[in-house]
């Protein structure tokens, strides 16, 4: 076991979203600029002195998350009325899947932990894996999530129901070679 490093990339986007049955303000539809770090942790340095560009976090992380959750609805998905309204009228959703289709709220909690299991997804290797994701829903206020905090049952729900959407998101990415000697090589 050798020593390892780990890098953060930094990035934000807007949503809306509500907690159902919060009892104070939270139930009411709001919004909030979601700042987030992604940590990932290395073994080793590739070839270049790294082991991932920044780059290449925000081409298919950051970019995942701006396609999928930036200025659109984070929803429970038993959140039916409004999940209607939001398909009707074409805008941008993502339903909370770490419950299935049972009830989940868009807790920053909840968020965290889907964004860290789809970041998980599309960008661990041998090398190079996702160790948390920092989402902060204020300034002050946030939360971490890393396989600490998601169980069994929430990880196998998450990805029986989207499995196929991230491995199709990786596939459209696919692999950017950055170190111009093995870019060459393949020429």
């Amino acid at each position: 076991m050798g020593i390892y490093q780990t890098i953060t990339r930094k990035g934000s986007f807007d949503a809306a979203h509500r907690v159902m049955n919060e009892r104070v303000k939270c139930f009411n539809l709001h919004g909030h600029r979601f700042d987030y770090e992604l940590t990932f942790e290395f073994k080793e340095e590739e070839g270049l002195g790294y082991a991932i560009d920044f780059k290449e976090i925000k081409r298919v992380a950051c970019a995942f998350i701006d396609d999928y959750f930036d200025h659109g609805m984070i929803a429970n998905p038993k959140d039916e009325k409004l999940i209607k309204v939001i398909n009707e009228m074409g805008l941008k959703l993502w339903k909370m899947s770490l419950n299935g289709t049972n009830y989940c709220n868009p807790s920053a909690e909840h968020i965290s932990k889907e964004l860290f299991m789809a970041i998980s997804l599309l960008m661990n290797t041998d090398n190079i894996w996702l160790k948390s994701v920092r989402l902060y829903e204020t300034p002050n206020c946030w939360v971490d999530a890393d396989w600490e905090h998601i169980n069994i049952y929430q990880q196998s729900n998450f990805y029986d129901e989207r499995r196929e959407l991230l491995n199709n998101y990786k596939k459209e990415k696919g692999v950017f070679e950055y170190d111009d000697r093995k870019a060459n090589d393949k020429k």
